[in-house]
């Protein structure tokens, strides 16, 4: 793939992503505003969409097939600048799905006996963790694409699933401290 091609592809997979991201978010906020939801009603959607995504993950296995073009050509130049990491990374992203989702179950399990268990929203708070959110996603991403991208070799990627994993970790770690801080931030200053 030419140089020019594979920033286009990387382009329009921002896009999509973001997209994809700003929609759901929108359509989120216009959900929770319209309908009353409580929060076992929140975590077990999110439980059953989260398992389905992740059972789609261990059938699709190693198929490059998708029902967007982007998204297939995106797989396929992946797989072959990868080699058997793209696989790895389509094995444990979908482990840390159905781990998320057994997580969101038990949420659900948990939230059951909430008397006044009505999921709100302060406006302020989710608009920082959006942004929040947006950028390391997009920060990640660029990151991938650097290193995918650069790579000349199947061994130039050698160790990078588990090599990824243990910064999104860290960064997840980061992120959460960050969220709670500020919540914590949030609660105080208001009372």
């Amino acid at each position: 793939m030419e140089p020019h091609e594979i920033r286009r592809m990387r382009m329009n997979q921002i896009l999509l992503t973001n997209g994809t991201m700003l929609t759901v978010l929108i359509l989120f906020f216009t959900i929770i505003n319209v309908f009353t939801i409580r929060f076992p009603h929140f975590f077990f959607t999110l439980a059953v969409l989260i398992l389905i995504q992740a059972i789609f993950g261990f059938i699709k296995r190693d198929s490059t097939k998708s029902f967007l073009p982007i998204l297939e050509k995106v797989a396929t130049y992946e797989k072959q600048k990868m080699g058997d990491e793209w696989s790895k990374i389509r094995k444990v992203s979908s482990g840390w799905s159905l781990v998320l989702s057994a997580f969101m179950f038990f949420q659900f399990y948990m939230s059951l006996d909430y008397e006044y268990g009505i999921f709100q929203i302060d406006p302020i708070i989710m608009l920082i963790v959006i942004i929040m959110a947006i950028v390391v996603t997009n920060i990640g991403m660029l990151i991938h694409f650097r290193k995918v991208d650069r790579s000349t070799s199947e061994s130039d990627m050698k160790g990078y699933t588990w090599k990824s994993n243990l910064i999104a970790g860290v960064v997840g770690l980061v992120f959460g401290l960050a969220i709670f801080m500020m919540t914590i931030y949030y609660v105080i200053s208001n009372i």
